[in-house]
């Protein structure tokens, strides 16, 4: 694999978590939250280590603490995003939880203590405000308590991301992790959510779709090539190709939905996609060039 196929990789990622939404809404109908996160990671688990047992190694001691780090934070940050959509505006949610890459371009410059690519800092800032007439469409932003969760699972995404990163760059983050940090949220999702609400499970076949659709596709397609492609992209890159999640959400629900955009909303999209493109085309021409 090489970078630029690494970029169209995770593009199909996002485009996979961008039908993730409607999956979940479906999902939490009758499962509780907490559990629903160790459903969707327990089902990613048990396919990939079916699919992947001739090839799965059993891991070092530094492979388990990757994959615990990494496992932890994905349940983390789903756990306050399974709980902050319940009680929170779809439109405040889909822009606070799009804000991933501010977080990855902030953390990183206080980890390499350097001020980011100008080029970064450009396309995050237009990013955030095609985010903004995509997904709030004119309507206001309301910060309540469950939306300040949904700018936590924003965060600590990001920190997923950064900290992919530096382990991957450690030769740390290596197929089986990939699949082991999935059994960990898997693991930690069933145990306190079955503590806190109680075993829930799907009561309708299209629920039991929903989920296995978020544990098969979502998860474990998605986690497990975005932990590969992070070898051969930067940060905030992979931030920035996360912030077209939106748009592949307004998509399927135009596809499912028959839900059209706005002119405003197209116009947000195609700042949003513009900028991504034109930041990666600034890296692969200029790939030394710092601010």
């Amino acid at each position: 694999m090489n970078r630029h196929r690494a970029f169209w990789l995770m593009l199909l990622v996002t485009a996979s978590w961008g039908a993730s939404y409607m999956w979940m809404k479906i999902a939490l109908i009758s499962v509780a939250p907490l559990f629903l996160v160790g459903l969707r990671f327990t089902v990613a688990f048990l396919a990939t280590i079916i699919i992947f047992a001739r090839v799965l190694k059993r891991p070092t001691h530094q492979e388990v603490v990757a994959s615990f780090i990494l496992g932890t934070l994905l349940f983390c940050a789903f756990t306050f995003v399974m709980i902050g959509l319940q009680h929170t505006d779809a439109s405040t949610a889909g822009f606070l939880l799009s804000t991933t890459t501010v977080f990855v371009a902030i953390f990183e410059a206080i980890l390499k203590k350097r001020f980011p690519r100008l080029s970064t800092v450009i396309a995050t800032i237009v990013v955030v405000i095609g985010l903004y007439l995509l997904v709030a469409n004119g309507a206001g932003l309301k910060l309540n308590f469950n939306a300040l969760l949904c700018l936590a699972c924003a965060a600590i995404y990001a920190i997923y991301i950064i900290a992919s990163d530096i382990l991957s760059k450690k030769h740390l983050v290596t197929f089986s992790v990939s699949i082991w940090q999935l059994g960990v949220a898997g693991g930690e999702g069933l145990i306190f959510g079955g503590l806190l609400d109680g075993v829930t499970l799907p009561q309708t076949t299209s629920q039991w779709g929903a989920v296995l659709a978020l544990g098969l596709i979502c998860s474990a397609f998605g986690f497990v090539a975005q932990t590969q492609v992070q070898h051969y992209l930067a940060p905030d890159t992979v931030g920035l190709i996360y912030s077209l999640e939106p748009i592949f959400s307004a998509i399927f629900a135009f596809l499912t939905l028959g839900e059209v955009l706005s002119g405003q909303q197209y116009f947000g999209a195609a700042i949003i996609f513009l900028s991504v493109v034109a930041s990666e085309i600034v890296k692969a021409r200029w790939p030394r060039a710092e601010s």
